[in-house]
């Protein structure tokens, strides 16, 4: 099956980072189902081995906010540079892929909430300083295809600093009450998420983010 993204680079990263991700193997709650889809809120996308945290366009930091206006949500996500823009990465990818190197930021556009969405209700606005930082000045674009962006991040990837390493610490900047010491994998993340007041999955609506 291919990831969330749809992006076959972001499907081999993940069977490479499976492995990492054995020894934390306690059960994270349900979410419950979301009452309703009112108020401010930010999302935060659990892949199973990947998370990215989405907003409103309106909501994001200038010049995202006009990016993919017509999208109902815009998702970030933090991760390597080679492996998260490769199309098909060879053996020196496979090889380097656990070794620190350069960061891209990806923003995807969504036409709607996606599978494996948690709505957490929150001013979005809150994050807006701390996703700027996470970009380097510009911001950076490095390469545009339909519906996804990739820039220069502001700081490496390591196995110490990883995609949810960069998630959770949003939310940390957010003002929300979760632990960030240590997080590194995405089940990590989502146990923090999990006891947050008000967090919950509605209804998936969108399984492939959009193409504009």
């Amino acid at each position: 099956m291919r990831s969330w993204t749809a992006s076959p680079e972001m499907t081999r990263r993940g069977l490479l980072l499976a492995g990492l991700a054995l020894p934390a193997c306690a059960s994270i709650p349900e979410p419950p189902a979301c009452a309703t889809a009112g108020g401010p809120a930010l999302w935060l996308l659990d892949a199973g081995w990947h998370t990215e945290i989405g907003l409103p366009p309106s909501a994001l930091p200038e010049p995202l906010a006009g990016l993919f206006p017509a999208a109902a949500l815009v998702f970030l996500g933090f991760g390597k540079r080679d492996f998260m823009m490769a199309e098909a990465p060879g053996l020196a990818e496979w090889l380097a892929g656990p070794l620190p190197g350069p960061a891209a930021m990806q923003v995807t556009a969504w036409p709607a909430p996606p599978a494996r969405a948690w709505r957490v209700p929150l001013d979005p606005g809150a994050l807006a300083a701390a996703l700027a930082a996470s970009f380097l000045p510009g911001p950076a674009l490095i390469e545009a295809r339909p519906g996804r962006r990739f820039y220069a991040a502001s700081r490496g990837y390591s196995l110490a600093y990883t995609c949810n390493s960069w998630t959770i610490e949003m939310l940390a900047a957010a003002g929300l009450p979760v632990r960030t010491e240590g997080v590194v994998l995405a089940r990590g993340v989502m146990a923090e998420v999990a006891r947050l007041p008000g967090a919950c999955r509605p209804e998936p609506f969108a399984n492939r983010p959009a193409r504009v």
